[in-house]
């Protein structure tokens, strides 16, 4: 038998002997059977070839997969699930698959969980650098060393070792696989028979070695069966006792105690299977969300905060938030169709893919469509996912958002009042490729917030199986005016829980609360004008700047150098940024930040880089000069700090003067 390094699978000691949960099995086997076994070490891609030449007859912890089909032959019953890990040093930040772009990863080769990742990566266009070594153990030892910077093992693997090597399990879990016999093509089925016989009869009894074996290798406990003669006499009178009665009794009886016996224990084994595959999944679901903690630039446009609470049988909820750029926040809350882990890898793969197109597209019409392709042209199983999607423009309050199947989110007013978005309402992600989707625009404004939900909330259900009711969620919310996101959410969370009389969820419940705050209403600090492209406005821009400043001790001289650059920057736009003679909108942003002033001038003109500005040879007489380019030149040389951005359609310049 071939023995490679998968740890606590199969592996070697520092003796050399072969240890492990297999090797437990075919002792045993063995012993009845009356075989005799030869150990021969190597690595995964070693002992697959010596598997494939004859070398060796059988190879255990194989798994399946189109490639390994054509050449070998597997067994029906399995060893143990596995499935791929990805190891980060304790150090590392990444947090997704994007992170790991042109990044060095360590990988076994012709491992099953490397060839699945790679494939991951074509798909996103992602393209990481991998290592390859002998075995998992070089794998761990890179990470640690911090000469890659992940690497990928078995779970079962990582576990026995993570400590050891000092490594960090990532938040990114793909591949369950079953680990099964594997033996070559067309040679020795008798064994696979065999085995299959024994690992069957094995699993029935949840005392046999099979079970002490999995404990002790994966948990370091070995469970203990006392010989009859360690047992107390009395213990034993008893039993004989028990034992005399039904032998008197009626052999119906004895037949029914067995069947249920049986039943007992397949329960109890299916039992144990579902409580580990929802531990799985609980991970997963929990890994991928952001905690609340996790930072967001610090911004006083908005406060956010969400909450994902699983049930029972855990599903597919999720909720994200970030920066797609410096102004645009966008807003995620989505649930997959079904339970347990297959749920959970449905949601990973959503949640990754709608971050990925986020970052590329800027509509979410375009941002769900994109992923509805690439999910419906690669979905066997039929599994959908309802998105609600938006993107808050945090200058002006404007809220671009997409419904596909989703529940539509609560708009609430000042008071507490609050309205379903219903506009924009699409067919789920996954079930057509070409569907086209459509989204629709709201104002936000100054103190209104937004609350999105999984319908998890408004179908918790009370101990009379009475739902909770989206009506009973829009009453609740009207007692909320006034309080913060994370007030909000405790609020309902603690209404929902006084309504089920803490009944256990029936499906996850996800909650995310948003509130807005206008850049105009925020105070002195933060102040945003719109202008007209008319020369005659630039008296309100230095009635604005004088107003402005007043409070920081804003020295004369810097307000001197700021409203004459503001001149020679606004007069510019004015005369030469439209091409055209109809009326247009510039918008200016004042803040201080520190010890600065900033100044945001945007306008949808014609696309302008101010800053490449070339006023021509300083031989020239000053007369035959660009007028207007030495007046940006003048703006920069009073400015401390200028930048320009193209971003949506919109020309963006900041500028900056420190005061201090």
């Amino acid at each position: 038998m071939g023995v490679h390094e998968n740890t606590p699978l199969i592996f070697t000691d520092p003796s050399g002997q072969a240890k492990g949960i297999a090797v437990d099995l075919l002792t045993l086997i063995a012993r009845e059977e009356g075989w005799t076994i030869h150990y021969l070490p190597g690595s995964y891609a070693q002992c697959t070839q010596r598997l494939e030449n004859g070398t060796i007859d059988l190879l255990p912890g194989m798994a399946i997969s189109p490639q390994l089909q054509s050449l070998f032959s597997f067994g029906e019953e399995t060893i143990v699930e596995n499935w791929g890990q990805l190891y980060i040093s304790p150090a590392a930040t990444f947090s997704d698959i994007l992170d790991f772009h042109d990044k060095a990863v360590a990988v076994v080769e012709a491992d099953i969980y490397f060839e699945f990742f790679e494939t991951i990566m074509e798909k996103f266009e992602i393209r990481p650098r991998f290592i390859q070594v002998d075995d998992y153990g070089n794998v761990l030892s890179l990470v640690h060393q911090k000469k890659v910077s992940g690497g990928i093992v078995p779970r079962l693997y990582g576990a026995y070792y993570e400590k050891q090597f000092r490594v960090r399990k990532s938040p990114i879990s793909f591949r369950p696989t079953e680990l099964r016999f594997g033996v070559a093509s067309g040679r020795n089925a008798a064994i696979l028979h065999t085995l299959d016989s024994h690992l069957k009869q094995l699993k029935s009894n949840p005392n046999s070695i099979f079970y002490q074996s999995m404990d002790f290798w994966t948990q370091g406990v070995r469970k203990v069966t006392l010989p009859l003669w360690l047992r107390p006499v009395w213990v034993l009178a008893i039993v004989a006792g028990v034992m005399g009665l039904i032998i008197a009794g009626n052999i119906f009886l004895r037949r029914q105690v067995k069947l249920r016996t049986e039943t007992l224990k397949a329960t109890v084994a299916e039992k144990e299977k579902i409580e580990s595959e929802l531990a799985v999944a609980r991970e997963i679901q929990r890994q991928l969300v952001p905690t609340n903690s996790q930072a967001l630039a610090r911004r006083r446009e908005f406060d956010v905060y969400a909450c994902l609470e699983p049930a029972r049988e855990v599903g597919g909820d999720f909720y994200d938030y970030f920066f797609i750029d410096r102004n645009s926040l966008c807003l995620v809350v989505g649930d997959v169709s079904g339970k347990g882990v297959p749920a959970a890898l449905f949601m990973a793969m959503t949640k990754t893919m709608i971050k990925s197109a986020a970052r590329l597209l800027v509509e979410p019409e375009y941002i769900i469509a994109d992923v509805n392709r690439e999910i419906a042209r690669n979905n066997p199983s039929l599994t959908f996912v309802t998105v609600f999607l938006g993107i808050l423009d945090l200058n002006t309050g404007n809220l671009t958002y997409t419904c596909a199947g989703h529940n539509p989110p609560l708009f609430i007013g000042e008071k507490g009042n609050s309205v379903l978005l219903g506009d924009a309402q699409c067919p789920a992600i996954g079930l057509d490729d070409t569907f086209q989707y459509r989204q629709a625009t709201v104002q936000m404004r100054h103190n209104e917030g937004l609350l999105l939900f999984t319908d998890g909330v408004t179908e918790a259900q009370d101990t009379k199986n009475r739902f909770f009711t989206q009506e009973s969620l829009m009453n609740t919310v009207s007692l909320t005016a006034g309080l913060t996101p994370r007030e909000r959410i405790a609020a309902i969370l603690s209404r929902i829980r006084e309504f089920t009389k803490n009944r256990p969820l029936d499906d996850d419940l996800t909650l995310l609360a948003l509130s807005y705050f206008s850049p105009d209403r925020m105070g002195d600090s933060l102040k945003t004008i719109v202008l007209r492209n008319d020369i005659r406005e630039i008296g309100r821009i230095m009635d604005a700047i004088t107003h402005f400043v007043d409070s920081a001790s804003f020295p004369p001289v810097a307000v001197h150098d700021v409203s004459l650059a503001m001149e020679e920057i606004f007069s510019n736009i004015v005369f030469y940024g439209f091409g055209d003679d109809l009326e247009h909108n510039i918008t200016l942003h004042l803040a201080i930040e520190g010890d600065a002033l900033v100044l945001t001038l945007q306008d949808e003109g014609i696309p302008f880089n101010p800053l490449n500005v070339q006023i021509g040879r300083k031989d020239k007489p000053l007369e035959e000069r660009d007028k207007g380019g030495m007046g940006i030149i003048l703006a920069k040389n009073l400015m401390d700090k200028m930048e320009y951005r193209r971003e949506r359609g919109r020309n963006i310049l900041r500028m900056e003067k420190r005061y201090r």
